[in-house]
């Protein structure tokens, strides 16, 4: 699977065409019934318009499904704040080339993110209710780090750290071979395994989890994998951290889509398909019914398992539907009307173990300096905690977190944007989540074809993460039917 890792290639269509071969680039079939194309993408975000956009380039009739009123999918831009800042799909590396390549080619325009970043590492420490200065963290009774390490701020850095000085993996798509199944474990057993005790992993680990509920539901061999994945950016020895796009990342799903052949087809619900040896059917809530040679699917598995496949997909496959998780997260996106955090003298970030989840300053103005708005990442089992309140309720418990602990805050802090992913009906989560024992279980046959099926998405993914992963997919089942057309 290296072929698909973005550092090995710059130019997609290098490797289209290596792998169509003969095929002409002008293949084209004569014009059927308007429901009926050659290929039928379902899932308009970036995993499903890359794939639908090679198969257009190369003259095939592709028609593009999505279930939600947009297009983009997890990536999501909140365009009534100042910046756009990201609900989904917050920034990308350098190194992401799919991605990047896709950005140039239709002229979106990128935002270098690198002059905010020395101001995101400056958080607040909050833990037990209680704001933690600097200087008197290294000998806090709830410090348990290893007396070399005790000084860093979050704790959650030392866990990367301490991933990094023992993981195994020398490629990003090492995590797949079987030799490194052992690894297949959750966190919490590697961890002691380690010499870490349960009060130590629950510092590093468990306090804005990014990552599952707890250390003890997701494999460390995945982790291992998103560090390898981290690692191989940064050995590009680029000096830009990463990247944004003007008018928020949806800009980028929206000129893919926009060039499209064919308009995306909004507010089409898929609830059942249907294969045989040589083509396809889809049927929509809405009572309409599309038919193709092939289907691509890019829906996330917790969606997919509610929809009916005739026949029905058995095996590890089917398994992995059924039971592969997205993480659960909730942003939400607040406009400070004064500079608060320069009354109490502390930085508008804060990490917290409360309800007050992680609160990230958005720099997006015309210097870095300035703070446009705030986001709170509410992650894991805080995220589960909020969705079983309505919305008002939710941002209210959150606010409420955040004055308490910032009293120069009180009522001034406005609401704009709220979202949670697991509530949302197309998505339920956001990046992919794989438990112990899952990978060795069911990492092969994921991205298996069912029929007529094929299937993409960020969680197929083989050697990328987050948005360069969901390009790799769609380009590799793009090129897995031009094979057989």
């Amino acid at each position: 699977m290296k072929g698909f890792n973005s550092l090995s290639i710059n130019r997609r269509h290098i490797l289209r065409s290596v792998a169509i071969g003969a095929v002409s680039s002008l293949y084209a079939k004569p014009i059927r019934a308007l429901n009926k194309s050659e290929v039928i993408v379902i899932g308009a975000g970036l995993s499903g318009l890359n794939a639908a956009s090679i198969l257009s380039d190369e003259g095939y009739k592709v028609t593009v499904l999505e279930a939600d009123n947009r297009v983009g999918g997890r990536v999501k831009s909140e365009r009534s704040l100042p910046g756009n800042p990201e609900s989904g799909g917050t920034s990308f590396g350098p190194g992401y080339a799919r991605l990047i390549d896709t950005i140039k080619r239709h002229g979106v325009e990128l935002i270098d993110v690198t002059p905010i970043v020395p101001y995101f590492m400056q958080q607040e420490l909050v833990l037990d209710q209680r704001i933690i200065p600097m200087q008197d963290w290294p000998d806090h009774p709830r410090n348990v780090l290893p007396s070399e390490a005790r000084e860093i701020i979050p704790p959650a850095r030392f866990f990367q750290q301490f991933l990094n000085q023992h993981n195994p993996l020398k490629t990003t798509d090492a995590w797949m071979n079987p030799e490194n199944f052992h690894l297949d474990q959750s966190v919490h057993d590697w961890m002691h395994q380690k010499g870490c005790s349960d009060e130590l992993i629950n510092l590093v680990y468990n306090i804005n989890i990014t990552h599952g509920d707890t250390a003890k539901d997701v494999s460390i061999l995945m982790l291992m994998f998103v560090n390898a994945f981290i690692n191989s950016q940064r050995q590009l020895g680029l000096k830009t951290f990463g990247y944004t796009t003007k008018g928020g990342n949806m800009a980028i799903p929206e000129a893919m889509a926009n060039s499209l052949f064919s308009e995306v087809q909004l507010n089409k619900k898929v609830v059942a398909m249907t294969t045989t040896e040589t083509n396809g059917k889809v049927y929509c809530e809405d009572g309409s019914i599309f038919r193709a040679d092939h289907i691509i699917c890019s829906i996330p598995f917790p969606v997919l398992k509610n929809i009916k496949i005739t026949p029905s997909i058995t095996g590890p496959q089917a398994e992995a539907i059924k039971t592969l998780r997205s993480q659960k997260l909730n942003l939400l996106h607040l406009v400070p009307k004064s500079p608060f955090w320069e009354m109490d003298g502390l930085s508008p970030n804060m990490f917290t173990d409360g309800n007050a989840g992680m609160v990230v300053g958005e720099r997006k103005g015309s210097s870095p300096e300035e703070v446009t708005s705030l986001t709170v990442w509410l992650r894991g089992p805080l995220a589960k905690k909020l969705d079983l309140m309505n919305d008002n309720d939710a941002i209210r418990t959150v606010i409420d977190a955040i004055e308490t602990l910032r009293p120069a805050a009180k009522n001034q802090l406005e609401p704009v944007a709220y979202h949670s992913w697991f509530q949302h009906p197309y998505s339920k989560g956001d990046w992919a989540i794989w438990g112990p024992g899952q990978i060795s279980q069911y990492g092969k046959h994921v991205a298996n074809q069912h029929g007529q099926i094929h299937f993409c998405g960020e969680h197929t993914a083989i050697a990328n993460r987050g948005m360069e992963g969901a390009m790799e997919s769609g380009e590799r089942v793009a090129l897995e039917i031009m094979g057989l057309l």
